[in-house]
């Protein structure tokens, strides 16, 4: 059975709200509770969202019952006439006929003076009022909780210790891994501000070559080579390596040299 068939076969506003089951009866329910009931079934039987034939019937229903319960007083009333309903059916069993005597003219006109009609709001007009007050009272909560938000103080280092077991903590304790990050650094940093770090020493300089020291507790030297045909400087044997195998220069001071040996010692 569709929702829409579901709501139009309901006998009470209860049911179709789904407020009530069938067998039980029915007892006062909040305001919060029917609004949130209406708005889950509007959604689904509104008729710009459900193509279904009885949509719009279902949709007045919903609307008539929500109207009905929403308020507290109504929903007194309410409770009331299926109370004497219940009591009235229980005692008997056929249908009760009324006649009604007609009216003459003259009291249909007094009558009509006396009771204002009132226009009672269409289904539509109905969700969208409905659709307004959610908007303030979404606001309204949000300035009542939003400016008494309290944040939890948890100390960084807890949070990590929680995390993490201790095993695995000693093992990137084992690691060194700030060692690394202190080596990764230094060697990230231009090469200007690396030759600061480093030394040269005198006496190795002025030979032109520059040898690492054996022992591992000594200060590393920087390796400085030199080209002495192209007389140029070079950091590393590497460097030089690179020079002398790829760089036109070097390479037209060998021709220069071969076809002119007495210029050079």
């Amino acid at each position: 059975m569709t929702e829409t068939s579901r709501i139009l076969n309901c006998s009470t506003h209860y049911g179709v709200l789904k407020l009530v089951q069938a067998d039980h009866t029915p007892t006062f329910v909040d305001t919060q509770q029917v609004r949130r009931r209406y708005k889950e079934l509007a959604i689904l039987v509104h008729p710009d969202k459900n193509r279904a034939i009885d949509a719009e019937a279902a949709f007045k229903r919903l609307s008539e019952s929500y109207e009905c319960l929403v308020d507290k007083v109504s929903q007194c009333n309410y409770l009331q006439q299926l109370q004497v309903i219940k009591r009235k059916t229980g005692a008997k069993t056929t249908k009760q006929k009324f006649k009604y005597r007609r009216k003459t003219k003259s009291e249909v006109k007094s009558g009509e003076h006396d009771v204002p009609s009132t226009r009672r709001r269409t289904p539509e007009e109905i969700w969208q009022m409905f659709q307004r007050e959610e908007e303030v009272l979404a606001r309204q909560q949000f300035q009542a909780k939003g400016f008494d938000r309290s944040y939890s103080k948890r100390n960084t280092d807890e949070v990590i210790t929680s995390t993490i077991p201790p095993e695995v903590q000693q093992d990137i304790l084992d690691s060194k891994l700030d060692v690394k990050a202190t080596k990764w650094a230094t060697w990230s940093k231009p090469a200007s501000k690396r030759m600061k770090m480093t030394t040269v020493s005198e006496p190795e300089h002025e030979i032109g070559v520059v040898s690492t020291a054996a022992d591992a507790s000594d200060i590393s030297a920087t390796v400085v080579c030199f080209c002495m045909l192209c007389r140029r400087q070079f950091r590393t044997v590497e460097a030089l390596h690179r020079h002398e195998t790829f760089s036109k220069l070097h390479l037209a001071n060998l021709q220069a040299e071969e076809c002119n040996p007495n210029d050079h010692p």
